[in-house]
């Protein structure tokens, strides 16, 4: 472990720890905004999420996999039937959806499209992320942004600094005879001052996550939550949020659908549709709907025509979904373009940084030039 990943490991870890647990002390205003990124990683398929119903292309392209019972929810488009509770959230006008978002020479490499997505830059190389740069240009300090999950990512890393993370990994596992003796070990004080300061940090990790379960399974709207892994992970979402920080991220994997699509596909969107909205029911009885915006995004789309695997191949264009007590509700971006498509690809419409840079001025209330270094036209998703 080199010496920039231990001193990272420390902070984070010892940090987060002490976020969670001196929650109630932190001295946030209470009008502070919170921007939740969720990334769908793997390449949603948005042509069978918000379906054009009305397009025979769509049929043509899709004879087995096209869905036909999709919940209308325009004259254009269908929801997925697993997108039910997503309705209400439209219909209340706090959800945009913004389709035909992507960037010129796309690409079709999982890790270069999401380096793009979460660096804001299409060409070169990036050693920094969007959300992190923003963060600096502010000042923010470690308990500002938070990312939940295992692999942290591009979009959070600053020039000179990262945030916290939170992922039951850092703690120790005790199952086993294994597990058991890495505890014991973790147990006794270490006399090297590194490994005493790595040894205290794991078990307030440790700590810090077992008083979170326990606080979950002690609050009486956590059975308002759905009892799958997405699910807690709003229940966290929305525990984590009282704290107030700029921006929380969160990845949820699985949405890379070359086979066997359309069984997985729906139990994705179920969770995905079910916990979001239950996150926005909880913010609602708290009055926060308006103080978060949720930003839901994938590294690409996927190709129009089903492929001879009952799935889709990587493709181009996508959909983003923004959600929020300040979001002005509706369709953006235009209809998928199913006629004219490039090298069987969806045509881009809109520049995702276009979306980043309404985002960071009318949400975050910074200056977009100073992140993405050029001014995009607004979109007009966000109210103020």
């Amino acid at each position: 472990m080199n010496s920039i990943s231990r001193r990272h490991f420390l902070t984070t870890a010892s940090a987060t720890a002490l976020l969670l647990s001196l929650e109630p002390l932190i001295a946030r205003p209470n009008n502070q905004r919170t921007l939740f990124i969720i990334e769908l990683a793997g390449g949603n398929d948005t042509l069978n999420t918000f379906i054009p119903y009305h397009d025979r292309n769509y049929q043509q392209l899709r004879p087995s996999l096209a869905i036909n019972d999709g919940i209308p929810v325009s004259d254009q488009v269908a929801f997925h039937p697993a997108l039910k509770d997503w309705k209400p959230l439209l219909d209340q006008g706090q959800m945009a959806i913004i389709q035909n978002v992507g960037y010129p020479n796309f690409s079709l490499s999982h890790f270069r499209a999401k380096d793009i997505w979460q660096s804001a830059t299409p060409q070169g190389s990036a050693d920094s992320g969007w959300l992190g740069r923003y963060l600096e240009s502010t000042k923010a300090e470690g308990m500002d942004a938070i990312f939940l999950g295992e692999e942290y990512p591009l979009a959070l890393m600053g020039k000179h600094a990262r945030y916290l993370q939170l992922s039951p990994r850092l703690s120790v596992q005790a199952s086993g005879k294994l597990g058991q003796a890495i505890q014991m070990m973790y147990n006794a004080p270490q006399t090297n001052p590194l490994a005493e300061k790595v040894r205290q940090s794991v078990l307030a990790n440790q700590k810090a996550i077992a008083n979170l379960t326990q606080d979950w399974k002690g609050r009486n709207n956590f059975s308002n939550y759905p009892q799958n892994r997405t699910g807690q992970q709003m229940a966290l979402v929305s525990r984590i949020i009282a704290a107030r920080p700029a921006v929380i991220y969160l990845t949820i994997g699985g949405w890379d659908t070359h086979a066997n699509q359309a069984r997985r596909h729906q139990l994705l969107l179920e969770q995905l549709s079910s916990s979001v909205s239950a996150l926005y029911r909880d913010l609602q009885s708290r009055g926060l709907d308006k103080q978060v915006l949720t930003l839901i995004q994938t590294e690409f789309g996927r190709r129009p025509a089903q492929n001879g695997s009952g799935g889709t191949d990587h493709g181009t264009a996508g959909s983003i979904v923004a959600i929020g007590g300040n979001v002005k509700g509706g369709f953006y971006g235009g209809q998928p373009a199913l006629d004219s498509l490039v090298n069987g690809n969806l045509p881009m419409q809109v520049d995702f940084r276009a979306v980043y840079g309404e985002v960071i001025s009318k949400w975050l209330k910074g200056n977009p030039q100073t992140v993405l270094e050029q001014v995009f036209p607004p979109i007009g998703f966000i109210t103020g």
